[in-house]
């Protein structure tokens, strides 16, 4: 007899009798490498990228470290290039960003927006409340 080991446990919400899966609407990951052209060849560099659901549509997010970033005293990168592009549509959006560097996390101000891989969820694109 073969056993379930997902017994009792389950990726659905009970809404009456229907049953809708959890959906992720957003993630995060961070990846360090060493380039091997360019300005900043042989230098570390980070790499944060990420993904929201934003009305029905794919929005893919790349923060990487530029030859412009430089490490404060309290462990932030300045300078950071993020490119935000519709999956769908194509469109892209340039802006600068901040990333802590110990842990990847991208905040882009001007659009009260946050790109963290270390969420409690596996990773978390979006806003945030800035008070």
């Amino acid at each position: 007899m073969k056993r379930n080991n997902n017994q009792g446990y389950s990726n659905n919400q009970n809404y009456g009798n229907q049953q809708k899966p959890i959906v992720k609407h957003s993630g995060a990951k961070t990846t360090r490498y060493f380039p091997k052209t360019g300005p900043n060849a042989g230098i570390e560099q980070t790499l944060t990228s990420g993904w929201r659901l934003a009305k029905g549509e794919l929005i893919s997010i790349r923060c990487v470290t530029t030859s412009k970033s430089k490490l404060s005293d309290k462990g932030w990168l300045g300078s950071i290039a993020v490119t935000m592009t519709n999956t769908k549509t194509g469109v892209s959006a340039f802006h600068w960003g901040t990333m802590e560097h110990k842990t990847g996390k991208v905040v882009v101000d001007s659009l009260a927006m946050v790109v963290n891989p270390k969420a409690k969820n596996g990773g978390y694109s979006g806003s945030y409340i800035n008070n």
